[in-house]
C-alpha cells in the first residue's frame, strides 16, 4: 500500500513548492517547513485561500484565458514578428541609414514594452485590467498606422514609441490577470494564454511576407494594425480580473502622492532586501530574455547575410513561432505536475545548448537554421510563458502586477541597450562578425539559466527530488 508525502504552501505568503510523491517502497524524505512558519500561520494562509476559492474552470476563466489568448497574439506576437519588420525597413525604407542607427528604434520599442510595467503594474492591481487594454489598444492601433507612412528615422522612432506604449500597457494585465482564476492549473494556462505570442509570431511574418509583395509596406502595415485592432476589441470583451488592492489610506492628512510614493519605495526597497529567490529570479529573466529578443531581433538578417532570400528568412521565424506555440503550453501542462523552476531549468538548459552546440557551429546551412528555428524555437517557449507562473508561485496574488511590472522595468534597460550593443557586435554583417553575435546570445542564455537555479535553490536548496 503506498503512501503519498506532499506539502504545498499556499502562492499568497509562502512558496508553492511541493515533495514528490513516492510510495513506501522508496520513501523520500518531504520538503520540511521552515522553522519560523508555525502551524497557525499555514492554517491561517489556508483559511485565506479557501475564502478566494479560485475557480481553476469555468466558463468565466476559460473566457479570460481566451482574451489574454487575443490580446497577447498582439502583445507578444508584435515583439516575435518584430524581425519581420526590422529586416524589410532595413534593406527598403532605411536602406541607406547605418544598421546602428536602426536599432535605437527597435530598442526604444522594446523598453518602452517592457518599462512601462513599473508603472501599469500598481495600477492593475489597483484598477484591474479594462482601462489598461482599452489604452493600450489605441496605442497599438496608432502606433502601427503611423508607422505605414513612415519614410525616416525619426518618423519610425516616434511610430514605434507609441507602439512601446501600447504593449507596456498591455502585457502585465493580460498575463496578470491569469493569476486571479487559476491556482493548480496556473502554469497550464498561462502556457496556453502566452502561445497567443507564438501563433502573433507565426501568423504575422506570414502575413507580412504575402502582404509586402502584393499591396507593398503601406498597406501591410495597415492590414496588420486593423488585425490587430479586432484581436484587442475582443479581448477587452473577455477579460475581466477578480482582485483589487484594498487602499489603506484612512484620512485626507495621510492621502497624499508623496505618502504613496513612499509606501511604494519601502516595498521595493523590501523586495530587494528581503526576498533573494525574487532578486535571482529577475537576473535569470534578464539575461534569457534579453537574448531570446536578440535572437528573435536578428535571426532574420542573420540568414539573410549567410545568403539566405528574404522571404526564407521571414518562413524562418515562421517555422520558429510554430514550434514556439507547443514550446509555451507543453512545458506549462508538464510544469504543474513536477513544477514550474524544474521545467524552466530544463528548457532553458535544451535553448543554451541550442545556440551554442548547433547554430554557432554549422549556422551557414539552411537546412539547420531550419532545425535550429525548430528546437530553440520550442525550447525558448518557456522563456516567457512559465516566467510568471513561476513568479505568481513566490507572490502574493494581490502583488503580482507590482512585482511583475517591476521585474520587466528592468528587463526594459537590456531591451534598451542590448539591441544597440548587438548591433554594434554585428558591425557590417560579416561572418565572423555574426559568429560573435551567437556567442554573445549563447551566453546570455547559460547566465540566465544559472540564475534561475540560483532562484530554485535559494528556495529549496539543493534538493532534485523536489516539486517547485
Amino acid at each position: 500500500m503506498s503512501s503519498t508525502h506532499s506539502i504545498e504552501l499556499t502562492n499568497r505568503n509562502r512558496n508553492d513548492v511541493e515533495s514528490f510523491s513516492e510510495s513506501s517502497d522508496s520513501p523520500i524524505a518531504t520538503l520540511s517547513l521552515s522553522n519560523e512558519i508555525g502551524q497557525n500561520d499555514l492554517q491561517a494562509e489556508q483559511e485565506v485561500d479557501d475564502e478566494v476559492n479560485y475557480p481553476d474552470g469555468g466558463l468565466k476563466a476559460y473566457s479570460v484565458i481566451v482574451g489574454s489568448f487575443l490580446g497577447l497574439i498582439v502583445n507578444l506576437g508584435i515583439i516575435n514578428s518584430i524581425g519581420a519588420i526590422q529586416a524589410y525597413v532595413s534593406t527598403h525604407q532605411l536602406a541607406l541609414v547605418k544598421a546602428s542607427s536602426i536599432s535605437w528604434i527597435f530598442s526604444i520599442f522594446l523598453s518602452l514594452a517592457y518599462a512601462l510595467g513599473l508603472v501599469v503594474g500598481p495600477i492593475f492591481d489597483r484598477k484591474g485590467p479594462l482601462e489598461l487594454l482599452i489604452a493600450s489598444t489605441c496605442f497599438v492601433f496608432v502606433g502601427l498606422m503611423s508607422s505605414a507612412n513612415s519614410t525616416k528615422v525619426y518618423h519610425f522612432i516616434l511610430s514605434f514609441i507609441c507602439l512601446g506604449i501600447g504593449n507596456g500597457l498591455g502585457m502585465t494585465p493580460l498575463i496578470g490577470v491569469i493569476s486571479h482564476w487559476f491556482l493548480k492549473k496556473r502554469g497550464n494556462y498561462t502556457g496556453i494564454a502566452t502561445s497567443g505570442g507564438s501563433v502573433g509570431g507565426l501568423v504575422f511574418p506570414l502575413m507580412l511576407r504575402y502582404t509586402y509583395s502584393v499591396y507593398g509596406y503601406v498597406w501591410a502595415m495597415r492590414i496588420f494594425a486593423f488585425t490587430c485592432l479586432g484581436c484587442m476589441l475582443i479581448s477587452i470583451l473577455l477579460v475581466k480580473g477578480r482582485f483589487k488592492r484594498e487602499s489603506h489610506n484612512t484620512s485626507d492628512e495621510f492621502d497624499t502622492k508623496w505618502d504613496k510614493m513612499t509606501s511604494r519605495l519601502k516595498k521595493l526597497s523590501y523586495w530587494k532586501l528581503n526576498d533573494a529567490k525574487y532578486i535571482y529570479l529577475i537576473a535569470g529573466a534578464f539575461f534569457a530574455e534579453l537574448s531570446l529578443v536578440l535572437v528573435l531581433t536578428y535571426f532574420a538578417t542573420y540568414a539573410i547575410s549567410h545568403g539566405v532570400s528574404e522571404s526564407n528568412s521571414l518562413l524562418l521565424l515562421t517555422v520558429w513561432n510554430a514550434a514556439g506555440i507547443l514550446g509555451r503550453w507543453v512545458p506549462g501542462y508538464i510544469s504543474d505536475h513536477i513544477g514550474r523552476f524544474n521545467v524552466n531549468i530544463l528548457m532553458l538548459t535544451f535553448y543554451s545548448i541550442c545556440i551554442l552546440i548547433l547554430w554557432l557551429p554549422f549556422g551557414s546551412s539552411y537546412k539547420i537554421l531550419l532545425v535550429f528555428a525548430t528546437m530553440a524555437g520550442f525550447s525558448s517557449g518557456s522563456i516567457l510563458s512559465l516566467l510568471p507562473a513561476c513568479l505568481s508561485q513566490i507572490t502574493p496574488v494581490s502583488e503580482i502586477g507590482s512585482k511583475y511590472g517591476l521585474l520587466n522595468a528592468i528587463l526594459s534597460i537590456g531591451n534598451l541597450f542590448g539591441v544597440p550593443i548587438a548591433s554594434a557586435i554585428i558591425g557590417q554583417g560579416s561572418t565572423t562578425n555574426y559568429n560573435h553575435f551567437v556567442i554573445f546570445v549563447g551566453t546570455l542564455a547559460v547566465i540566465g539559466t544559472s540564475f534561475w537555479t540560483l532562484s530554485r535553490v535559494s528556495i529549496v536548496g539543493t534538493k532534485l527530488n523536489v516539486k517547485v
